[in-house]
């Protein structure tokens, strides 16, 4: 499942690309994010809090701060390199790097061993750089798609990226399932009992990656450069990312609206990329149960978006983003109640396990049958609770400053993603509890929620127009 794709829904460029070079956009777009759900949330991030890191509480720790100093990184270098790129014209040339940098961290991910020592911090300073790579090609892909499809379409392909990506996540997940987890003869011969299925998963998203992309790079034109020597590139973009920001203060209510998504954001955050280390490390899920999930979860993440259109159409924008954050934080208070003995706080015994044909053999407990159930609703009201308040930022949003305010929601689910992953971390290592790290998003949920009742659902106008 994807987090976060945050484009302008700005006019396009005066003369639209071809309709396959928007459709090789969304196919990068898609290629993008089998990386995020393989390593992120689902197996590499469970294999490495509990098995390269064999104490799970010390790993879920140590897995929030790498996370959290990506992510400062992120929220440090995103925008300016935005504002950057848009000062200077062209991306591919950003994308290509982001890849060069971030490919060969994603397949050194395969010699991260079970219980290793000496080589760690390489593997720390891998995880760190592919995730930069991840979120810079982010900045630079969804920047350069205004410029090549016409305004009516930008939505639709936004959408279709997302959707691709979920598709591919499904296809990578079954395949994870069929090459390794049930084949008696595991393809490329890989030792399940060496964990090399977990730690092929980096190698796996590059191949994916580079091969999907090249559409793009061979369809899809780029945005025209101003040949702006870069000293002028970088002070252009800096000021003009300046100004962007002080204008904020000027609408207040749009204000108000970035920081209700700054709170509920890190709820997310919480939710989806400790799925995988909560479920291995408390319920002490194989790779297998972890994949079944992940399928589960990306077929609810796809669903959501039809889902949150026709609430956001019934409701309002407003309205379905509460509806979406509240349903978050029920599931939050959910899972922090679940141990490997016990349900809604209540013990629970092996005899109390539903018999659920095709399920109960792999999981076999309880509280295992109840995470599973969750997680695709976890999935489902984090996806919608991004699809509806991207629209209200849009209804917020004076229309001829639609760019500059949605630079600042992009910029409002980067700048603070770093407390998520750090909050985690502190309270789990203060209270030894991966539980207890994962009950922070409850805090974020309701913070966020509050700050949304004082959001009043109408357009702001420019300043000088007022």
């Amino acid at each position: 499942m994807i987090l976060d794709e945050t484009v302008s829904p700005a006019s396009g460029a005066a003369q639209p690309a071809s309709l396959s070079a928007q459709y090789a956009w969304a196919l990068l777009d898609g290629a993008r994010m089998p990386y995020n759900v393989l390593v992120n949330v689902f197996v590499f991030s469970a294999y490495f809090s509990t098995v390269v890191i064999t104490d799970a509480v010390r790993g879920q720790a140590l897995w929030s701060y790498i996370t959290s100093v990506s992510a400062i990184l992120v929220a440090i270098g995103a925008p300016i390199l935005g504002a950057i790129a848009d000062a200077g014209g062209r991306r591919k040339p950003w994308l290509i790097a982001t890849m060069v940098a971030g490919v060969p961290c994603m397949c050194v991910l395969w010699f991260a061993t079970p219980a290793m020592g000496a080589g760690l911090p390489l593997i720390i300073a891998a995880v760190i750089v592919a995730y930069l790579s991840f979120e810079y090609a982010q900045v630079f892909g969804n920047s350069l798609l205004p410029l090549i499809a016409p305004g009516p379409r930008i939505g639709f392909l936004s959408g279709l990226g997302f959707a691709l990506g979920n598709g591919m996540g499904i296809l990578l997940f079954a395949f994870f399932l069929a090459a390794w987890s049930w084949n008696p003869h595991p393809l490329f011969g890989l030792d399940a009992a060496r964990h090399e299925p977990e730690r092929v998963v980096g190698i796996l998203a590059s191949v994916w990656l580079i091969v999907f992309s090249l559409p793009f790079f061979f369809l899809t034109p780029d945005a025209p450069g101003t040949k702006m020597p870069a000293g002028k590139a970088i002070a252009q973009g800096l000021k003009t990312l300046g100004g962007t920001v002080a204008k904020v203060s000027h609408y207040r209510n749009v204000a108000t609206f970035l920081a209700a998504r700054m709170s509920f954001n890190e709820g997310f955050i919480v939710m989806i990329l400790f799925t995988g280390i909560f479920a291995e490390g408390v319920l002490h899920w194989s790779p297998t149960m972890l994949i079944v999930m992940a399928l589960a979860n990306s077929v609810a993440a796809s669903i959501a978006g039809f889902l949150a259109g026709w609430i956001d159409g019934r409701i309002g924008s407003k309205a379905g983003t509460i509806l979406f954050v509240a349903g978050v934080l029920v599931m939050n208070l959910m899972q922090i109640s679940i141990s490997r003995d016990m349900v809604f706080f209540i013990p629970v015994t092996a005899g109390d396990a539903l018999h659920i044909p095709g399920l109960s053999a792999l999981y076999p407990t309880l509280p295992d049958q109840v995470f599973l159930f969750m997680q695709p609703f976890v999935a489902l009201l984090v996806t919608g609770g991004l699809v509806t308040a991207r629209a209200l930022m849009a209804q917020l949003s004076p229309p001829t400053m639609l760019n500059e305010f949605f630079g600042l929601y992009s910029m409002s689910g980067t700048a603070t993603s770093f407390i998520g992953p750090l909050a985690i971390g502190l309270l789990t290592t203060a209270f030894h509890s991966q539980r207890a790290g994962i009950a922070v998003g409850a805090f974020f949920l309701a913070i966020g929620i509050a700050l949304m009742f004082l959001v009043r659902e109408e357009r702001a106008v420019a300043a000088g127009k007022r």
